[in-house]
């Protein structure tokens, strides 16, 4: 069963809005439990938010297998979760992305910026010769441009020279001081020229077999003016030879022009003796700068892949959660993804997607110089028909997995640089180059043969290739795929286009036979090592900035943009001289050419935070079960289309917003949240954190309301804060300290029992399984009338040794206008009777009604005149007298002349309570004056019961009562002793009672957490089967209502007891046959109103019984007889005409 609506509910969703009469209500179903994953969604809410009473939110979970979260139905663990709002403001106006980001203003030039950085130059100069030789190798019978080929604006070479030609030109071991090359045509001018030199065992050079380390740099210029012919190098370092070893020569250029390349007088040694490199270009990833890489390039991938490249992560920001790339299908979910590495400093590999969010993965440790501080080369492989999922380091196996059989196929989004995301979310810093995609799994043999080189027609797996960049084009923003494909990328953010430094890694190596003449100087010199300062002038680098156009998709999470214009530009502002040890010592400003303004807006208000229950074991029924929070307050949000999230993967949600028409105690002005976010406790209480700060106040409404919401986390350290000491919070208002509390709520009587963890124990503003506790706190008492700001502070105690942990909070501000009635009084609840499961703690009952009543007047509430009935039955009354201010609530019980009030729960179980009059004059608004619910009826017990409680370790905590309806205490017990069972038999007159067993210790009879043991409780017969169970994971208290002597229902107990009735229609004399009962048969006749018109005891000790009941002057109608005896109750209706 569930519990009926106070009020007619219009479940109809596309409905006239503003049609409805006050008292009625409109449902927006928003969630619900056919969203398994879904979790965040667009739906459309009423225009007009002036006509509505007030809003309820029911929030529904259910525990069920086909939840994601773990392999429980409910999820282990007590997560925060938050229902929010996503308000959007100027959709349909251009919106614009810089480096990820959207600021409100974004300025940006037509040329580029620059900074320029000054360094020292060294040269070797020779003041004087004391003695010199000369021999040279090779002689000059051809001209190359191998060496300085300028029409490339970098370039390495590699050249090997025998031990026998030096010795045979008569050159002796010792140091090498200078080096000469005859150049026949000169070309532009040459930066950053570096000669390095080594000696080897190596006889020929070729693109596998080179050399790589341990080479002496002898010279080094950052700025070499353009050589002369037969330029003489020399060097910075001698370089020392043994007299038996080869030498290899591994020089280096860069260059600002490509253009006009030089030639050397050069020889054709007819061996491999020579490597050539030329330019190698790469992209520089920093913050939000990616390549968008079309979907096209997996259209043909779904079983096998694999993708690798050159990468260079930056070592002074690495670790740290990065993106390397990532695919994601239509749904968004994710196909196949590497971080490289996570902030953890492990590298994963994410390949294959099962539909529903998840996917196989491996994952593994690696070293800094892994994946920063040096170039290396990743391949990651996945091959669905043998379940092997790889990862390659250099060509060696890094890290694999075997089993992994999901396919890789739906990619829609791939990025390079960053996440695939519905925006532009670059998260990898560093450089990357030869990016590659296959539909094949690669074996390590073929990744390690081509990682140096470009692919190209030899390449055993070429029809495989999906894409390929070089990203070698300098400028511009597209990404050139160099694959028969043809499949570009485009550039987002700007990832900066560089020129390799070849001195770091060799890519494309050339062989030749062709090397220039050397010549090599030996020597006794007197030298001196001259410094100069020279301006190397760096030039920012190309940025974009995206224009996208903000819509709504109701299909689609969050504000969906299309994709307008790329605008391209350069940083506007500053320019920087830095010296030496990298000081500013001079700025330029660039000024602004253009700007551009942002008007969208999305603003994210909390509507409420809540904490999932523990959920190993937890059952929280088939329909499950409900919290329902009051969100008037948010009236001014809920207009228009919405979109709204809520919860997480541990539990299906039902989310419904229940919109009561009519008129509201003061009208919903204006909403805005103030704060938001997760804070320490150390800045809140030293000012850091939610400082103080003027908030505007809405020129048209004359009330304002602060509203709170905090709930501490993480323990240990100092008192276990946040999460388990209670603090005070506070907030200023205008400089003064107008509100403080303690931050805390009680956990042992949530009605969520029983759940898999430590769910009893007290928390910071929130229990598992609740919401968090919201604080109202009224500030137009502090207020002045012509006020335009209100200065809002919000802070906490500070405490000695130590304020650890973080308070997720928000606080908002509420403004209103007058009030819009007098005297006026609403029913926010009725606590019993109501089979609604959040009361299940104290229902059912066969005792005094209870309800929560509360001011909705400007009045001070004196007296409420209340009214209240089961079904048709007799109408009860009471009028409450007291002292209630606007907005306070007060439970009330409503007293019962005597136990008929309840004899109409035989024909329905339906309670009402009404208000009659407020403060003795007519209630002014009667949206709020009626509420209905319906309720379950207690059992019904035999006289003779037997109290079976087994106590735990902690025997002295455990006290029972049984109270009969007027609050005397019929039976008692408060000595227990620990692990005992005790039966308590008792005798008990016909009635109403409660029984409460209490643990003092508020953890039942049963908690995990502590040494206690267990114990439980039961109410029994003398003989058979126990009567009732109980969780003895229970908390505080169990409260159970029963009756003796007259049942409330008309559920039947035994089918083997039975009565009929005849005739019946009957006039005269009722013949009643029955079966089953037995000893004293009690009998009871009521009236279609539950008006009691006829009771007897009928002694038998027969099974089978037969007697009669004279109805001549029973009126005409329907009746309903009940018969029962101490262990059965039956009931039927009879007509009398």
């Amino acid at each position: 069963m569930r519990t009926h609506l106070v009020f007619l509910i219009s479940t109809f969703i596309n409905l006239n809005f503003w049609s409805q009469s006050p008292g009625d209500t409109t449902v927006i179903e928003t969630l619900d439990f056919n969203d398994i994953t879904k979790r965040r969604g667009w739906y459309v809410f009423p225009s007009d938010t002036n006509e509505f009473h007030k809003v309820l939110m029911y929030y529904t979970l259910k525990c069920d297998a086909a939840t994601t979260q773990d392999n429980f139905p409910c999820g282990e663990w007590d997560y925060t979760t938050y229902t929010r709002l996503y308000n959007h403001k100027n959709v349909n106006n251009p919106y614009y992305y810089y480096k990820n980001s959207n600021p409100e203003v974004i300025t940006y030039n037509n040329n580029p910026k620059y900074d320029i950085h000054q360094k020292y130059s060294y040269n070797s100069v020779i003041n004087s010769t004391i003695s010199e030789n000369i021999i040279s190798v090779g002689s000059g019978s051809t001209t190359a441009s191998d060496l300085f080929n300028t029409n490339f604006k970098s370039g390495k070479v590699q050249y090997l020279i025998s031990a026998t030609e030096l010795l045979n030109q008569g050159l002796v071991s010792g140091d090498i001081s200078r080096l000469s090359i005859d150049i026949q045509n000169l070309g532009e001018t040459l930066n950053n020229v570096t000669i390095k030199m080594k000696m080897s065992s190596l006889t020929v050079l070729t693109d596998s077999t080179y050399e790589t380390d341990n080479f002496t740099t002898v010279y080094n210029n950052s700025n070499l003016q353009q050589p002369q012919s037969s330029t003489v190098f020399n060097f910075i370092n001698p370089f020392y030879w043994d007299g038996s070893n080869n030498v290899v020569l591994d020089i280096s250029f860069t260059s600002q022009v490509s253009n006009n390349p030089y030639t050397t007088l050069s020889d054709d040694i007819g061996n491999n003796i020579g490597l050539i490199q030329n330019q190698n270009g790469h992209l520089d990833f920093k913050d939000d700068e990616i390549v968008d890489v079309p979907a096209s390039v997996f259209s043909n991938v779904d079983s096998a892949i694999t993708v690798s490249f050159w990468c260079y992560g930056d070592e002074n920001l690495m670790p740290f959660n990065s993106y390397i790339f990532e695919g994601r299908d239509t749904n968004g979910y994710r196909v196949i993804n590497c971080h490289l590495p996570w902030s953890n400093s492990r590298v994963y590999w994410d390949a294959g997607n099962s539909g529903s969010g998840s996917y196989d993965r491996v994952h593994e440790a690696a070293n800094l110089n892994d994946f920063a501080g040096k170039w290396n080369h990743w391949a990651f492989t996945k091959d669905v028909s043998s379940g092997d999922l790889m990862a390659y380091l250099n060509g060696e196996l890094f890290m694999s997995a075997s089993g992994q059989t999901r396919l890789m196929s739906g990619i829609t989004k791939f990025r390079i640089g960053g996440t695939a995301a519905a925006n532009f979310n670059g998260a990898y810093d560093g450089k990357i180059d030869e990016f590659r995609v296959w539909n094949k799994a690669l074996d390590s043999s073929t990744i390690k043969s081509w990682m140096n080189k470009s692919i190209n027609s030899n390449h055993p797996y070429y029809n495989h290739l999906q894409v390929a960049y070089h990203f070698d084009e300098e400028t511009g923003n597209i990404a050139h795929d160099y694959s028969v494909h043809a499949r570009h990328g485009s550039l987002l953010g700007l990832p900066k286009w560089e020129t390799a430094d070849l001195s770091l890694r060799s890519f494309d190596l050339i062989e030749t036979t062709i090397r220039p003449k050397f010549s090599f100087y030996k020597g006794i010199y007197t030298t001196t090592l001259d410094s100069n300062i020279v301006n190397d002038t760096v030039y920012n680098a190309q940025v974009s900035i995206v224009e996208t156009l903000p819509f709504v998709d109701m299909n689609v999470s969050g504000i969906s943009k299309n994709h307008i214009d790329t605008i391209y530009g350069y940083e506007s502002g500053w320019g920087y001289t830095y010296d030496l040890v990298g000081e500013k010592v001079d700025s330029l400003n660039f000024g602004i050419d253009n700007q551009l303004t942002n008007t969208y807006q999305q603003d994210i208000h909390q509507i409420q935070n809540y904490v999932t229950p523990y959920g190993i074991g937890l059952d929280l029924g088939p329909y499950g079960f409900r919290w329902v929070y009051d969100v008037t307050d948010y009236l001014p949000l809920f207009k228009d289309t919405l979109e709204i999230s809520a919860g997480n993967q541990q539990e299906l949600i039902d989310l419904k917003f229940l919109f009561i028409h009519g008129t509201p105690p003061r009208d919903i002005i204006d909403f805005k949240t103030i704060w938001r976010g997760d804070y320490g406790h150390a800045n809140i209480a030293n000012d850091v954190s939610m400082p103080a700060v003027n908030v505007s106040l809405n020129s048209s409404a004359t009330q304002h309301k602060i509203k709170t919401r905090t709930t501490g986390h993480w323990f240990g350290g100092f008192q276990n804060c946040a999460e388990f000491c209670p603090k005070l919070h506070h907030v200023k208002v205008n400089g003064t300290k107008r509100f403080e509390w303690v931050n805390w709520k009680e956990c042992s009587d949530n009605p969520v029992i029983d759940q898999g963890g430590t769910w009893i124990y007290d928390r910071a503003g929130w229990c598992p399984g609740t919401f968090g506790n919201t604080y109202n706190h009224e500030i137009t008492p502090f207020l002045n009338p012509n006020d335009t700001s209100v200065n809002i502070d919000y802070g906490m105690e500070v405490t000695s040794g130590g304020m650890e942990g973080n308070y997720r909070t928000t606080v908002q501000m509420v403004s209103y206008g007058d009030h819009n009635f007098q005297n006026d009084a609403g029913i926010t609840d009725v606590l019993a009777p109501n089979e609604w499961e959040f009361h299940n703690r104290i229902n059912p009952i066969c005792d005094q009604p209870r309800i929560l009543l509360k001011n909705t007047g400007e009045q001070d509430l004196t007296s409420v005149k209340l009214d209240y009935w089961i079904c048709g039955g007799a109408h009860e009354n009471f009028t409450w007298n007291g002292t209630l201010a606007f907005d306070q609530e007060i439970e009330i019980e409503l007293p019962i002349s005597s136990q008929a009030f309840w004899n109409s729960a035989q024909f329905c179980k339906d309670f009402h309570v009404e208000i009659m009059q407020v403060n003795g004059v007519a209630d002014e608004c009667a949206e709020n004056n009626r509420y209905n619910t319906t309720f379950e009826v207690p059992p019904m017990y035999p006289e003779n019961i037997v109290l079976w409680v087994r106590t735990n370790a902690a025997g002295h905590e455990t006290k029972l009562y049984v109270k009969d309806v007027d609050g005397n205490i019929v039976f008692s017990k408060t000595n227990y002793q620990s692990n005992t069972l005790y039966r308590d038999t008792i005798t008990l007159q016909d009635g109403c009672y409660q029984i409460e067993l209490e643990d003092t210790g508020e953890n039942g009879l049963d908690f995990f957490a502590n040494n206690d043991g267990t114990g439980f409780f039961q109410i029994r017969k003398s003989t058979g089967p126990p009567l009732a169970g109980f969780e003895s994971n229970f908390g505080k208290n169990i409260i159970h209502y029963f009756t003796v002597g007259y049942g409330l229902s008309i559920n039947e107990n035994n089918l083997n007891v039975g009565f009929e009735c005849y005739p019946n229609p009957a006039n005269e004399v009722l013949n009643i046959k029955s079966s089953g009962f037995t000893n004293e048969i009690k009998v009871n006749v009521f009236d279609a109103s539950g008006r009691q018109v006829y009771k007897d005891v009928w002694i038998t000790n027969h099974i089978y019984n037969t007697n009669q009941i004279d109805v001549s002057n029973f009126e005409k109608g329907m009746y309903l007889i009940q018969i029962s005896d101490d262990y059965n109750s039956k009931t039927q209706r009879f007509i009398h005409e």
